[in-house]
C-alpha cells in the first residue's frame, strides 16, 4: 500500500541532504514501521551504490520478521539509465531482496514537447522501448510513473500506460507533478485508470495546494493500490503525502500493520536532516495532539479519551497531558490536586482557588508547572 520515498523525493528537496548515518537509520525505521516498499534514490544519485550494499547485508535485521521492503530506484525513461540501475539492483537482488525499477515518462504535451521535443507517437515508442529494455535487464517488476499527470489529455495519458503496460510494466503510477488534484478529482481519476488497466494503479500526490495527503487517501479509496509518502511528507516544493498521516489513516481505516510508533523517531530524524522543524501541533508526530488544557476537553478525556482522541496516543508512542491554566475547569484542577496530594482525593477545587489558578496562566501564557500549582493551593 505505501511506497516510501523519503531517501528520493524527500532527499530531492531543496537543501536536503542526507549523509550516510541519517540514511541508513531513516532506512532502518521504515523497514520497523513495515512500509511496503522504500524507494531508495535515483540513478545517478551520490552514494547510492554504498547504501544498496549496505542494505543488502543489514536491513534485513531492523524489519519485522526479518521481511525487508521491497527496494527501488527511480530512472528517467532512458535505456541508459535503465541499465545502470540493473546493475545497482543487482547488489539486493544478490541478497534475496526484491528489487523493483520505477521509471518516470511525461504524459502531459507541455512536459513531452517542451522538456523532450517528442511527439505522442514517439512518446509511446519510448516508453515501450524502455520498459521492454528494463524486462530484459532482468527487472521482473517495473513500474512506470505518468508524469504532471493533473495536465495530461485523459485519452493521451491513458493511451501511454496501456503502451507501458503492453511492454510489460507491472504498475502504473499518476504523478501530479505540481500538486493540481483535489479528492474529487484524484477519485474520478483514478477510478478510470484502475478500471482501464489490468496492473495496479499508484498515486504520486504533490503538496502544492496543501491537498497531498487528502489525495493520497482519496487514491486508496477508489482503487489505487499503492500511493507514494515520505517522512513530514519531503519532497520537491511543498513536498508530498505524508507518511506518518496516510499509515495513521490505514490502521484506523483499515487495520493496517503498519507501526506508527517508530513514526514519531523518523520524523524528527527526517526533519533534522532537512531542517524543518517539527510542528507541536502537527498530526500523528507532533508533541503536543494528545495534550489539553481547555475545561470541555479535558472534563471529556477524563471521562473518555476517544471523546477528543482519534486513537490512542500509545498507537504512536506518545502519551497524554493535561494541562491546568487559564482555560481549566475544575476537572482538570481536581485530577492535577489528586495527583500531586494523593491523600487529597476527591477533594476538588473550589470557585476562588479556580480563578486564582486561571488568572496565574492568563499572565504566563501557559499551562503552569507543578510547583506553581501547589503554590496557589
Amino acid at each position: 500500500m505505501l511506497i516510501d520515498s523519503t531517501l528520493r523525493e524527500g532527499a530531492q528537496a531543496y537543501g536536503v541532504s542526507f549523509g550516510t548515518g541519517a540514511r541508513r537509520r531513516v532506512a532502518e525505521l521504515l523497514c520497523a514501521a513495515g512500509v511496503d516498499e522504500m524507494e531508495c534514490g535515483w540513478v545517478g544519485m551520490e552514494g547510492l551504490e554504498d547504501f544498496l550494499a549496505w542494505a543488502a547485508e543489514s536491513l534485513p535485521a531492523s524489519c519485522p520478521g526479518g521481511s525487508a521492503p521491497a527496494l527501488s530506484l527511480w530512472s528517467p525513461c532512458r535505456e541508459g539509465d535503465v541499465r545502470e540501475a540493473a546493475r545497482l539492483l543487482r547488489i539486493i537482488e544478490a541478497a534475496g531482496l526484491e528489487s523493483r525499477l520505477n521509471i518516470g515518462a511525461p504524459s502531459s504535451a507541455l512536459h513531452r514537447e517542451k522538456r523532450l521535443g517528442l511527439s505522442r507517437a514517439e512518446m509511446a515508442a519510448r516508453v515501450r522501448a524502455v520498459v521492454a529494455a528494463a524486462r530484459s535487464h532482468g527487472f521482473g517488476y517495473v513500474s512506470v510513473g505518468l508524469e504532471d499527470i493533473s495536465r495530461a489529455d485523459a485519452d493521451e495519458a491513458l493511451s501511454l500506460a496501456h503502451a507501458a503496460v503492453s511492454a510489460g510494466a507491472a504498475r502504473v503510477r499518476l504523478a501530479d507533478t505540481v500538486g493540481l488534484l483535489t479528492p474529487s478529482a484524484t477519485a474520478a481519476l483514478v477510478g478510470g485508470f484502475a478500471a482501464s488497466l489490468p496492473v495496479p494503479v499508484a498515486l504520486h500526490a504533490h503538496n502544492d495546494l496543501g491537498l497531498a495527503t487528502a489525495n493520497a487517501v482519496t487514491a486508496l479509496e477508489h482503487g489505487a493500490s499503492f500511493v507514494d509518502a515520505s517522512a513530514l511528507g519531503l519532497g520537491e516544493r511543498a513536498g508530498i503525502a505524508a507518511l506518518e498521516q496516510v499509515a495513521a489513516w490505514a490502521v484506523r481505516a483499515r487495520g493496517a500493520a503498519y507501526d506508527l510508533s517508530v513514526l514519531r523517531p523518523l520524523c524528527l530524524l527526517a526533519g533534522q536532516s532537512a531542517r524543518v522543524p517539527v510542528a507541536r501541533n502537527r498530526p500523528v508526530v507532533g508533541e503536543d495532539i494528545f495534550a489539553a488544557e481547555s475545561g470541555i476537553h479535558v472534563h471529556g478525556l477524563l471521562r473518555d479519551p476517544a471523546l477528543f482522541e482519534p486513537f490512542a496516543p500509545e498507537l504512536v508512542g506518545a502519551s497524554r497531558r493535561v494541562g491546568v491554566g487559564a482555560k481549566s475547569g475544575c476537572a482538570a484542577l481536581a485530577q492535577a490536586i489528586a495527583r500531586l496530594r494523593p491523600g487529597s482525593a476527591g477533594q476538588g477545587c473550589d470557585a476562588g482557588l479556580l480563578a486564582r489558578v486561571r488568572a496565574l496562566g492568563a499572565r504566563l501564557g501557559r499551562p503552569l508547572t507543578d510547583s506553581e500549582i501547589l503554590a496557589a493551593l
